[in-house]
């Protein structure tokens, strides 16, 4: 029988084949390696009943717990494709039900507020990719003086979901912070590693940190929400839209606009009005508490 570390190298390979992503391949050994500490038995061993009591965890949210179940049924399923296994344990797990999660993107306010709060210049260049240009935080972390278009005032990216390759322009406000950083090499190193640059949670949890401090409870990611969400407000096209913001449908905008309480005021307003009585017209009552017929 294969050990566990055989087989995950095994699954590497596998994934790597398929031209997976490094970070895709090792949040998907950590979970095979939570999972197998969660159930004490090795990964072969596991069963239909051992995965649901991982999956059951109080303290996963019904979104983790979808993510999870995909990885866990993909790693099975690889199984027994390869005859490492002849049964699948997690062909017939439970679909967890995901909690909806109205948009909330970070406002105009808190954006100010954050960069007045006395950021880091790094930071706030960070902040302004993600607000003004839409970057994701792993394509802000791979920033390169090399990928502008200098002349074109253009940023080019690949490090976002599918490796998409794209350029795109640069907005006026970054474009002026960009004058600041090189024309080639990383815009943000590594402090650790030399020759590489910092890593999309690095990115995340510097951005939260500084949230934090400002007394603002968002993330990172919400400035993508600001982003799509005042595009729209502003009347752009959601076709235009959904290019700048390099989803690959225009339904996905859905999880990131939210329309501002002043619109939504507007529409109300739309709404057609009626004569609401001052008083009740169901019936006066006597003092033997019985009421005339309205």
């Amino acid at each position: 029988m294969l050990s566990t570390p055989d087989l995950l190298d095994l699954w590497s390979a596998e994934m790597r084949a398929q031209h997976c992503r490094e970070r895709t391949i090792r949040e998907r050994l950590y979970l095979m390696r939570a999972l197998e500490r969660f159930c004490e038995r090795a990964l072969l061993e596991l069963t239909r009943h051992d995965l649901i009591r991982f999956l059951g965890r109080r303290d996963l949210s019904g979104r983790t717990k979808q993510n999870y179940r995909s990885h866990i049924h993909t790693f099975y399923t690889w199984m027994q494709d390869e005859q490492l296994r002849l049964d699948n344990p997690a062909a017939r797990l439970p679909r967890p039900r995901v909690e909806k999660r109205e948009p909330n993107p970070v406002t105009r306010e808190q954006l100010q507020r954050v960069l007045d709060s006395g950021i880091y210049g790094a930071t706030r260049m960070k902040i302004l990719l993600y607000a003004f240009n839409g970057l994701r935080a792993s394509e802000i972390a791979a920033i390169a003086g090399d990928a502008i278009d200098w002349e074109e005032r253009r940023v080019f990216t690949r490090e976002g979901k599918g490796r998409k390759e794209v350029w795109r322009p640069l907005h006026p406000l970054v474009w002026e912070e960009a004058q600041k950083y090189p024309r080639a090499g990383w815009w943000f190193p590594s402090p650790i590693i030399e020759g590489v640059h910092v890593g999309g949670k690095s990115v995340s949890a510097t951005l939260s940190a500084a949230f934090k401090r400002a007394g603002i409870e968002h993330t990172g990611h919400h400035l993508r929400a600001f982003f799509i969400t005042e595009l729209l407000e502003a009347g752009v096209h959601p076709d235009v839209a959904q290019h700048l913001a390099r989803h690959s449908t225009g339904e996905t905008l859905r999880e990131y606009a939210r329309p501002s309480d002043r619109r939504s005021r507007e529409a109300l307003e739309l709404l057609p009005s009626v004569v609401v009585p001052i008083t009740a017209a169901r019936g006066r009552y006597r003092a033997g508490g019985l009421a005339e017929a309205a």
